[in-house]
């Protein structure tokens, strides 16, 4: 009987194979010339690794919407709980410098593609992005194999000569196109301010735009996970906090079993930088309490490896202010000190949380008072962007109010 088995490639090099048994379980062995982990949750060693540390590392590559890997599963007829046949079909292009192959597909010989893609008409694009809950990721187009993680419908595209375009021959995708979503208002519009004002405040964030085509917004934002020169794209490999500690997608939220902050600012000390990484991990913790972002898990946090020996916290990414909708929960992600309520986070959580992490009090409140006063003056800024763009600003006037009122609330109760 044939073995069930894939190759797994870091940079398109064969690194190891990832392996269905017949009882279904996978099981993943590093090849004996393999120089770079995949996951610091899966070092490099001559034991294979089985079902729960691939279900965690691997699993977490794909979509998590339950309603999307039942539909690619639909479409490609395989169960939509088999992560081995899910990667088979679309892990030619997935987060990072990871992908999967059939056994015998040529390997590629250097680390470097040709931006190559076909430039979609927007009526085209139009129906794509309609078609997104049915079709995931623009699946059944032909020559796409490629898998986002996330809850939201959402796709990934390439940007050339400003025009998206569907990646072709192999090509890595550059950009992800994430519209709107019909149960939560003005969702692009979100993301997009609290992005934009997280880099006004100095925290590193992707490149994000704001798209329009007939009735459907949309935003294009550029991978950080991507390098691009002179047309030429290089994968850069990441993986996410839950990835990185060996924790199952399901189980993303602290309550759950997910990531604390303690196990998150220990991650850092893998990076090159350990203790600037620290202060950034802080920075955009405190961004999110003040942005009223509830939804922060591990799977919002990532390490990008720019090269194997240059580890960093990448840019911060689905910053969103939850707290807009009453519909989803106003309990944080991460717990702060004892506490879940940030409506009750009181000076002693804030020290709790600097005791767990090992980071100095005095620095947090420091930071606090820094971001306060920074985070309205670049809320405006972007308000006023909003207007002379004739865009409307009902919504951001909201998430302005939310924002003032977390200020003036932790500020009253730090030193």
């Amino acid at each position: 009987m044939n073995k069930k088995q894939l190759s797994v490639r870091l940079n398109g090099k064969p690194i190891g194979i990832l392996e269905q048994l017949l009882d279904g379980k996978l099981t993943f062995n590093y090849n004996n010339i393999a120089q770079q982990a995949i996951s610091i949750s899966m070092p490099i060693r001559e034991q294979p690794y089985g079902q729960i540390a691939c279900q965690a590392f691997f699993g977490g590559l794909l979509p998590e919407s339950e309603s999307a890997k039942k539909m690619i599963g639909k479409i490609y007829g395989v169960s939509p709980n088999n992560i081995f046949s899910l990667l088979n079909l679309i892990g030619a292009d997935c987060a990072g410098a990871i992908s999967f192959h059939a056994m015998d597909e040529p390997i590629q010989t250097q680390n470097f593609f040709p931006l190559e893609g076909k430039i979609i008409s927007e009526d085209n694009l139009y129906e794509h992005i309609r078609a997104l809950p049915k079709k995931p990721l623009f699946i059944g187009v032909e020559g796409l194999r490629l898998s986002l993680a996330g809850v939201h419908d959402k796709a990934a595209v390439c940007l050339i000569d400003n025009k998206i375009a569907l990646a072709t021959h192999g090509c890595p995708t550059t950009h992800i196109l994430k519209p709107a979503v019909p149960e939560f208002e003005g969702i692009v519009e979100n993301e997009y301010f609290c992005l934009k004002v997280a880099a006004r405040v100095g925290l590193p964030v992707p490149a994000v735009e704001i798209r329009q085509i007939k009735d459907i917004s949309f935003l294009l934002i550029e991978r950080f996970d991507r390098k691009i020169q002179q047309q030429q794209i290089e994968r850069i490999h990441q993986e996410d906090f839950c990835q990185a500690l060996g924790v199952v997608s399901t189980k993303k939220y602290q309550n759950e079993g997910g990531p604390n902050f303690k196990q998150c600012f220990s991650l850092l000390d893998n990076t090159t930088q350990p203790a600037v990484d620290r202060n950034l991990l802080a920075a955009g913790l405190v961004f999110n309490f003040l942005i009223g972002n509830m939804d922060a898990h591990g799977k919002n946090f990532s390490l990008l490896y720019k090269t194997p020996s240059q580890i960093s916290l990448a840019p911060f990414y689905d910053l969103i202010c939850t707290r807009v909708y009453p519909a989803l929960a106003a309990k944080m992600a991460m717990k702060i000190g004892s506490q879940y309520s940030a409506e009750n986070i009181l000076p002693r959580h804030w020290q709790q949380l600097c005791q767990e992490v090992n980071y100095s009090y005095p620095a947090l409140v420091r930071l606090i008072k820094k971001q306060a006063e920074l985070i309205l003056q670049a809320a405006e800024t972007e308000r006023d962007s909003f207007i002379q763009a004739s865009q409307k600003t009902q919504f951001i006037d909201k998430i302005i109010k939310i924002l003032e009122r977390n200020i003036s609330r932790v500020v009253a109760t730090v030193p």
